[in-house]
């Protein structure tokens, strides 16, 4: 069955089954074509309790080769708060100029702990 992002909710659920209760953060990327709809999920980076990298290169990569026109990128926090913390909103910020100059456009970047999340393109949290 093919999944259609529509809002940051719809993300969240596509990567729900993965990616709550790790002890460990993880950053995967939706990749999806003109309609919005999932050409693919991936784990892009395994880390630590505290950290792991969001390497644009990847991203960009990996949204090539799925010929993807957009991407969602999800990362989580063991801690349970979802709040960005300076380092999530610089990679953000960088993970939108690389996608730009590669005509892919980032939807969002969605940080989930515990109960909620937060979302980056309506820069609020949402609880469960």
């Amino acid at each position: 069955m093919e999944t259609r992002i529509t809002n940051c909710i719809a993300a969240e659920k596509a990567v729900r089954d993965v990616m709550y209760g790790l002890d460990h953060e993880e950053v995967w990327g939706l990749f999806l074509n003109t309609d919005n709809t999932v050409i693919s999920r991936e784990m892009l980076s395994k880390g630590t309790l505290t950290q792991t990298s969001i390497d644009n290169r990847t991203v960009i990569k990996r949204a090539l080769m799925n010929n993807a026109n957009a991407v969602i990128i999800l990362h989580n926090h063991p801690s349970g708060n979802p709040k960005p913390s300076p380092a999530d909103i610089r990679i953000t910020e960088r993970m939108k100029k690389a996608c730009d100059l590669m005509d892919v456009r980032l939807l969002d970047h969605i940080i989930l702990a515990g109960e909620s999340f937060f979302s980056f393109s309506e820069e609020r949290t949402y609880n469960k």
